[in-house]
């Protein structure tokens, strides 16, 4: 349905930056259709010795059939220009929803939601041969109805002429930014090298970071950082039962700019179930092999929890809703240093910020 000539998109405004600045993102909408979707351009010239990642990033796109995996509707060249038209992820990234809604993490049932989209995505990744290697809370996008996993810029295959590769040793190229989920053994770079099972630890801390508002770690420095995770430390989602004191949540809350006092009377008040927190502590084992796997996680006990709801429902309830597309109209496209943070809430409280990657 949507072809290559860049005439039959309507540019409305511009949504952030992209890949380390060298792409734009935009809110756009396909003329022949009226359907909206997300475009990222670049300019060919600025890739120079990046142009292989975004190569792999759309091959992926292209080879990944799974409706909680993000896909491309056509990649095509214009005179010097590259252009990825994708669906529009309404809601943004989960990062973006928790800015706007929910400051200190979602509430358990959303959180369930987003969680069950996101082990179905990641258990077709690893059926097919492949580690997603950046599983956060700003790749994990959200439309009407799901929770849809991207950041497939630096997802590699663990299958080699066609037989399983035993280990991975590289680090994750541009990883500076998802140093906080990475695994124990892939920070560790040793001859033991990695598997898939380094997705299910960082699975575990982006559900750390949808609970808590803020990924774990986030005051440490990255030595800290790393020793810690060497030493086996387990981060928790933070409620009544595992409230930290108040000047360790004091320390971690300056360094995100955030109220301490307000947001520790908020974890005291509120549980979350056992079920959920059994889910992160086995997520995070120290030890890969004691981690389960992502087909074991798709029967756990903890998703009979949110059996007859989902997203949507869940956001009705919550009264969020999207904006109406069609009110932004293409002159608001010259207001690009306005709209970095898209404001989408019919309240005026919605902002709306692309990751980098």
């Amino acid at each position: 349905m949507f072809g290559n000539n860049v005439q039959s998109y309507d540019f409305k405004v511009e949504l952030a930056k992209c890949f380390n600045n060298l792409g734009t993102v935009y809110l756009a909408q396909h003329r022949p259709s009226g359907q909206h979707v997300a475009i990222k351009k670049f300019l060919i010239e600025d890739l120079k010795n990046e142009d292989g990642h975004i190569q792999d990033e759309a091959k992926h796109l292209r080879e990944f059939d799974h409706p909680n995996i993000l896909s491309l509707h056509i990649s095509f060249v214009h005179q010097f220009e590259l252009y990825f038209v994708l669906p529009l992820m309404c809601y943004g990234s989960c990062r973006d929803t928790m800015i706007n809604y929910f400051e200190t993490g979602f509430q358990e049932t959303i959180l369930l939601c987003i969680l069950r989209d996101v082990v179905q995505g990641l258990e077709y990744l690893h059926r097919k041969g492949y580690i997603h290697r950046s599983i956060r809370a700003s790749h994990i996008f959200l439309n009407e109805s799901r929770a849809v996993l991207g950041g497939l810029r630096v997802c590699t295959s663990f299958l080699g002429e066609g037989k399983r590769v035993q280990n991975l040793h590289e680090l994750p190229p541009h990883s500076t930014k998802s140093l906080n989920w990475l695994a124990p053994e892939v920070l560790a770079q040793n001859l033991q090298g990695y598997t898939e099972k380094s997705d299910i630890y960082s699975l575990a801390i982006a559900v750390c970071e949808l609970g808590n508002g803020l990924e774990p770690f986030y005051s440490f420095s990255t030595t800290l950082m790393l020793t810690e995770k060497m030493r086996g430390y387990l981060p928790q989602l933070l409620d009544a039962s595992t409230i930290p004191s108040e000047d360790v949540l004091a320390q971690a809350m300056e360094a995100a700019s955030g109220d301490a006092t307000s947001a520790r009377q908020i974890y005291a008040t509120r549980h979350f179930s056992e079920e959920l927190h059994k889910f992160t502590e086995q997520c995070l084992e120290r030890d890969p092999k004691d981690r389960p796997s992502a087909v074991a996680l798709l029967s756990h006990p903890v998703f009979k929890l949110v059996k007859h709801t989902n997203i949507q429902e869940q956001f009705a309830i919550h009264c969020i809703q999207t904006v109406d597309f069609n009110s932004i109209k293409e002159n608001d496209i010259t207001l690009c240093d306005d709209f970095g943070r898209l404001a989408m809430d019919t309240s005026g409280g919605f902002e709306w910020e692309f990751d980098d990657s």
